[in-house]
Order: structure tokens, then sequence, then C-alpha cells
């Protein structure tokens, strides 16, 4: 028999039901140190793709052709809808279903680790519409291993 909390039916957005312990079969494991390594490194290396970083780049490029004021507004527009394509395929096969989410379940390793917090860093940088250049990038991987 179960119990009363293993019972609960949860209404999801579009109307499905899902009931809580299929939710905690899907749940994304625990994020230890180790995992956000390995999620960051999976993550960052998308930006390094040749057809990635040109993406990047363009939409960068973009923005500079606006006047200086608006001009960080405009990165964040079109930088973060890119960032979002690239690192969230990766990000979704670790169970983490978008980059924000993502970020902030880095930061609490971050705080643990400072390889990690630089990653976070660099895709928190990257997700506002400045990204770091591609030896910062290259050396971040060295060092994570």
């Amino acid at each position: 028999e179960r119990s009363l909390l293993a019972s609960i039916v949860f209404e999801v957005g579009d109307g499905r039901q899902v009931d809580d312990k299929k939710m905690a079969q899907q749940a994304p494991p625990p994020m230890t140190v180790d995992r956000a390594k390995a999620i960051l490194r999976d993550t960052i290396t998308t930006f390094t793709v040749p057809e990635n970083r040109a993406r990047l780049q363009q939409a960068i490029a973009e923005t500079l052709q606006l006047p200086p004021e608006q001009q960080a507004m405009a990165r964040m527009q079109k930088l973060i809808p890119i960032v979002t394509q690239l690192a969230g395929p990766k990000l979704a096969e670790y169970s983490i279903p978008n980059v924000m989410v993502g970020v902030m379940q880095l930061q609490q390793v971050a705080q643990q680790d400072p390889i990690v917090s630089e990653g976070v860093r660099i895709l928190t940088a990257a997700s506002m519409g400045n990204p770091v250049d591609d030896g910062q990038i290259a050396d971040f991987l060295r060092r994570l291993g």
C-alpha cells in the first residue's frame, strides 16, 4: 500500500498528469564537483566547434554595428538564444532543463572548487552575451583535465 504522499499526482502545464514516483525516478543525480566538471567540459566545448564559434562571432559583429548604448542589450538578445541552442542539448543529457537552471546548479558547487567556479563564470558570461575568447576557453579546458 502506497503512502498518501506517494500517491499524490502532479498536474503539469499541458494537462498531463505525472505521479511523484515517476518524477523522482527522472530527477537528475545530485550535483558534485566531478559531475559539474563533466557538464562544464561538454557544454563549453560546444562553443569551440568552428560553426558554433562563427555563429557567436557573427551575432557579436551584428551588435557592434549598433550605437554603443544599444550594444549590451542587443548582445544579450542575440547571444542568449544562440547559447541556449548550443548548450541546451548538452545540459539536457545531464537532465538539466535549461542554461539558467544549469548555471544555478553549477554555482552551488562552484564554491567548493575554483575550476568549477571559473567554468561557471565562462558559461554565465556567454549566456549574458559576453563570451570569453578561444584562448581562455582552451586554457580552462586544459586545466579542467
